[in-house]
Order: structure tokens, then C-alpha cells, then sequence
């Protein structure tokens, strides 16, 4: 009896190609603009960390992000769409996801997020908005933008905005592409927000010892700073650890596990 095997669709592995680094590893222009960065929300530290194994790369990509996000043109609601289609359209979950929380701080609605995942007859946009998102998904794949679209678009944006158009589904595919081929994950939810006050600081340095990834020691003045305040759940033993050993009690830990399990 001859027996037929179904081929078995090979498993999509997880583990990062390069695994993003820890900030304790990041040059100081890289946490700089972490810090800088806060207002955009989490979500940056693995992303951060893929880009640290090029830091003078990484320093350009930012500051373009920088430009684009917070000195674009386009509209808060405008550039959040054009990210979203793209992120959809390449099937990048870690650039969709890192952006649903600013997309609704932009005034999208979570149906009109959740549509920019879908067909897009799905939902009622409106012109302008449907007209940004056809651009996206031709963008995305490195298509043409026929006639039609052109001049739909440059009906509801001037030439400044259009250029910006352009870079910025760019630019997004670029990071799209990059993360998924790295297979970058998604950082995790923090566990604990560490809170340092220098001025109490007496400079033992045993937090450094013991979690090298949150603290390190400033050569100026040998106190400790802070090199993330919200770490990964994994430094979250090695954290409290260093709060615990620290003699002038300079770090307080907000524990998001207790205030979620009264």
C-alpha cells in the first residue's frame, strides 16, 4: 500500500537573525534620543536596539523619523494612515501594532484602525482618506501611482505634502522590510517602572552590578543613571534585586504586576 504524505509547511521561526541589543550597549546619542522620544509612547527599545549594531545609521533614520513625525506636513491622521496601510500590506505586526496607540491619539477611531488591516470597500473612508490609503497600498510595492490617483491626491494636498507622501511610505517599508527580515520582536509590556533620585544617590554602585541593562555608573560624578525607566520583564528580578541593595534607597520601583493583581 503506497501512502501519500501531505508536505509539511515549514515552521516560521521567532528567533531574531540579530538580536537587538541592550541599552547598556546603545551609544549615548541613541539613549539620548530614547529619552528624547518618550511622548511617542512605548515600544522603541527593540526597535532602538536593531539599529544600535549601526549607530551612525541609526542616527539618520531618526532624525528623518524625526522630521516626518514631528515637523511633517502630511497631519497627524494623514501620516498614521499611510503607516498603518503600509505596516498592513507588508505584514509587518511590530510597525501596525506600535502605531495603533498613536493613530488613535491622531483621532482614528479602533474601527477605522482595524479597517486599515482589511479590503478597503470594507469600510465607508472618506475621499481624501481613501485616496491616501490607495497611495499606500501601491507604494508599499513599489508600484506606479496612475494618472487618476495623482491627480486626486494633488486635489487635497500641495506639493510639499506630496513629496512627504512619498518619503514617508518609503521610509516605512524600509523599517517594515527591515524588522521582518531580522524578525525583530515586538518589545514586551514592562513589568516595573524604576523612578532614581540622583540627589540620593552615594555612588556604591551596586545597581550597576546587578543590572548593568537599567543602571550605569556616570564617569563625571559617579552617581547612577538611568538608562530605561520602563525595562523588559526579563530585568525585572535583577531590578528589584538592585532596589533592594541600594544603601540610600535612591531607586523606587512602580510594580505594574501588584497593581494589576490587588
Amino acid at each position: 500500500m503506497t501512502t501519500t504524505r501531505t508536505p509539511q509547511t515549514p515552521q516560521k521561526s521567532h528567533t531574531p537573525r540579530i538580536p537587538p541589543l541592550p541599552p547598556a550597549q546603545w551609544p549615548p546619542v541613541l539613549r539620548s534620543l530614547l529619552a528624547d522620544s518618550r511622548q511617542d509612547g512605548p515600544g522603541r527599545e527593540n526597535l532602538f536596539g536593531t539599529l544600535a549594531h549601526h549607530p551612525v545609521l541609526a542616527h539618520a533614520w531618526l532624525s528623518l523619523a524625526r522630521v516626518l513625525t514631528h515637523e511633517g506636513t502630511l497631519g497627524h491622521r494623514g501620516r498614521e494612515l499611510i503607516v498603518l496601510r503600509v505596516a498592513h500590506r507588508l505584514d509587518a505586526p511590530y510597525v501596525h501594532g506600535r502605531h495603533r496607540t498613536r493613530a488613535e491619539d491622531a483621532g482614528l477611531t479602533s474601527a477605522e484602525i482595524d479597517a486599515t488591516a482589511v479590503d478597503l470597500a470594507v469600510h465607508p473612508w472618506q475621499p481624501e482618506d481613501r485616496a491616501l490609503l490607495e497611495a499606500a497600498d501601491l507604494l508599499a510595492v513599489n508600484s506606479l501611482i496612475p494618472e487618476g490617483l495623482w491627480e486626486r491626491l494633488a486635489r487635497a494636498l500641495n506639493p510639499e505634502q506630496l513629496v512627504e507622501l512619498l518619503v514617508l511610505a518609503g521610509q516605512t517599508a524600509t523599517m517594515c522590510t527591515t524588522l521582518n527580515t531580522l524578525r525583530t520582536p515586538s518589545d514586551r509590556q514592562p513589568s516595573l517602572t524604576v523612578l532614581l533620585d540622583r540627589d540620593r544617590c552615594c555612588s556604591a554602585g551596586q545597581c550597576v552590578g546587578v543590572a548593568p541593562e537599567v543602571f550605569e555608573q556616570d564617569e563625571s560624578d559617579g552617581r547612577v543613571a538611568l538608562l530605561v525607566p520602563e525595562p523588559d520583564a526579563r530585568y525585572a528580578d535583577e531590578v528589584r534585586f538592585a532596589a533592594d541593595l541600594c544603601p540610600s534607597g535612591a531607586i523606587t520601583l512602580v510594580d505594574h504586576e501588584e497593581t494589576a493583581h490587588p
